[in-house]
């Protein structure tokens, strides 16, 4: 868990969280969750828009963190999140330090075989490059002897780690993969021009975009679309059904629909549910 102006972050949101659980339930908490009357969540914190700090610098901030804190509120609990680095989210959840991760994590066939997975958006990924894209990068192909920036542990880090090998195995040059903790500090290489693309999904990308004063743009988004999950302990099917449940409410109720555009990331992105389940 990381320390932020010396707050636990987790700590800083139960406070806050609690108004959000005034109301009753309107989806039946499993009993282990009744009887501590909070809902922990582990997540990565630096990857706005998704789960981003205000700039008070300890309260979480986001179209996550407000799916979070809904996700709870529906089950009459306060909410409280744990901030990790995304390399640390799974060994925490698998010690029982959080019930759950919500952290832009892409659903994955590995993913689904250790874990319980509650699908809630999906969208594609592609490549941040400075505006005009000088160097022609539109597919993680173009990247052949090229330095690019990407969240350590991610989907698309396993994803760039593949196409570098099949460059080198077809006598071009690798890409030279730069695994940083988290997308600020990605997009900060980018910034600097330590790096000649960031690769990241479209949230992420159009976050960044829209706040770098046309200074980048997106060279293209080879990546298809891919599901975002929330990761349960494999097993813990109450946990399970009470949030599919919660993002069924939010997705009938129209406020999913209202968060996302709330964030302004309705571009590219798709709600999931059990009625229009994502593959």
């Amino acid at each position: 868990m990381r320390w932020i102006k010396g707050f636990v972050v987790g700590a800083a949101v139960l406070l806050t969280a609690q108004t959000w659980a005034v109301a009753a339930a309107a989806v039946e908490a499993p009993a282990s969750i009744k009887a501590k009357k909070v809902l922990t969540f582990c997540s990565d914190l630096e990857n706005p828009p998704a789960e981003g700090i205000a700039d008070d610098g300890v309260t979480p901030k986001g179209a996550a963190v407000d799916m979070m804190n809904d996700i709870a509120s529906s089950m009459g609990v306060a909410a409280k999140i744990d901030n990790y680095q995304f390399s640390g989210l799974f060994a925490a959840l698998d010690t029982g330090k959080c019930d759950l991760a919500v952290a832009s994590l892409g659903k994955t066939p590995e993913r689904a075989q250790r874990y319980e997975l509650v699908d809630y958006w999906r969208f594609g990924s592609g490549l941040l490059v400075p505006t005009g894209n000088p160097k022609h990068l539109a597919r993680f192909e173009d990247l052949s002897g090229k330095r690019v920036a990407v969240l350590l542990g991610s989907n698309n880090s396993k994803a760039l780690h593949k196409i570098s090998d099949d460059l080198k195995a077809s006598g071009k040059p690798p890409i030279d993969i730069v695994e940083l903790g988290t997308n600020a500090v990605a997009f900060q290489d980018l910034s600097l021009g330590r790096v000649d693309a960031l690769v990241s999904d479209t949230v992420v990308m159009n976050y960044y975009m829209s706040r770098s004063h046309g200074r980048f743009s997106i060279g293209g988004v080879p990546v298809p679309p891919k599901t975002m999950s929330i990761a349960i302990p494999k097993g813990n099917v109450d946990l399970k059904n009470a949030v599919q449940a919660s993002i069924d409410k939010m997705n009938t109720s129209g406020g999913m629909t209202q968060l996302i555009k709330r964030w302004g990331i309705e571009n590219g992105v798709v709600a999931c549910n059990s009625d229009h389940p994502c593959p």
